[in-house]
């Protein structure tokens, strides 16, 4: 296996270690569900990730790259939920955002799940495996992943200024922890691959989650 694929899998025990960890804090809060799932996926997202780099055979690399796309795709919806949650509920979701959520998520495991419309050709190259896109399906996730970050961080953003004292330092960690990995991680894995039209570089965006797993496990650690 190569180093990059044995540091995408050494990442992804990071980012599980730090949802388990989160969740564990406080298994029924919804602060905690929402956002050790989405650093859940996110794990998942990166060791499918070098799995896919690595398989062998066509049929193990189509398993591995609807993994890769399913989790990347899911990633933003719990971290939106979280957004709305923490540090503080300010505001309930209307029934109608709850449905269009929930419809949301079938809509883009079909478009990746659909035989072309996301992942047109696999390109079998062992240790650095690659895949062709359709850039109608992947259009569509770029809409659906920035729609979710923006308005996550839109949240995270307006209640940072809002508020003082602990939330305050509480949001200023998150917001910076998770923007790194979002604004430099998306660049690479989800907006460069829509003009390349394949992967490019994208086994580089998880290494991003590394300054968000500093800080938070500081945060998490520092007020225990």
């Amino acid at each position: 296996m190569s180093l990059i694929n044995l540091g995408l899998i050494f990442i992804a025990g990071l980012n599980a270690g730090l949802a388990l960890l989160i969740w564990l804090r406080n298994p029924k809060n919804k602060i905690n569900i929402s956002f050790g799932l989405a650093v859940l996926f996110l794990a998942i997202w990166s060791f499918s990730m070098a799995m896919f780099r690595e398989a062998q055979t066509i049929e193990i690399a189509w398993i591995w790259v609807w993994l890769q796309n399913s989790s990347g795709a899911l990633i933003v919806v719990p971290f939106f939920l979280f957004s709305i949650y923490f540090p503080y509920q300010d505001r309930k979701l209307k029934n109608i955002y709850i449905y269009l959520i929930a419809l949301s998520i079938p809509v883009i495991l079909l478009v990746v799940f659909t035989p072309g419309l996301w992942t047109k050709e696999i390109y079998l190259k062992p240790h650095d495996n690659n895949f062709l896109l359709n850039r109608i399906g992947y259009t569509y996730f770029n809409t659906h992943f920035y729609f979710y970050l923006s308005l996550a961080f839109y949240n995270l953003i307006s209640k940072y200024k809002l508020s003082k004292g602990f939330f305050r330092q509480q949001l200023s960690y998150f917001i910076i922890g998770t923007g790194i990995a979002a604004f430099f991680g998306s660049i690479i894995a989800v907006f460069t691959p829509l003009v390349l039209a394949h992967l490019g570089y994208f086994w580089i965006a998880p290494y991003f989650s590394l300054p968000m797993i500093i800080l938070l496990s500081h945060f998490i650690f520092k007020k225990s």
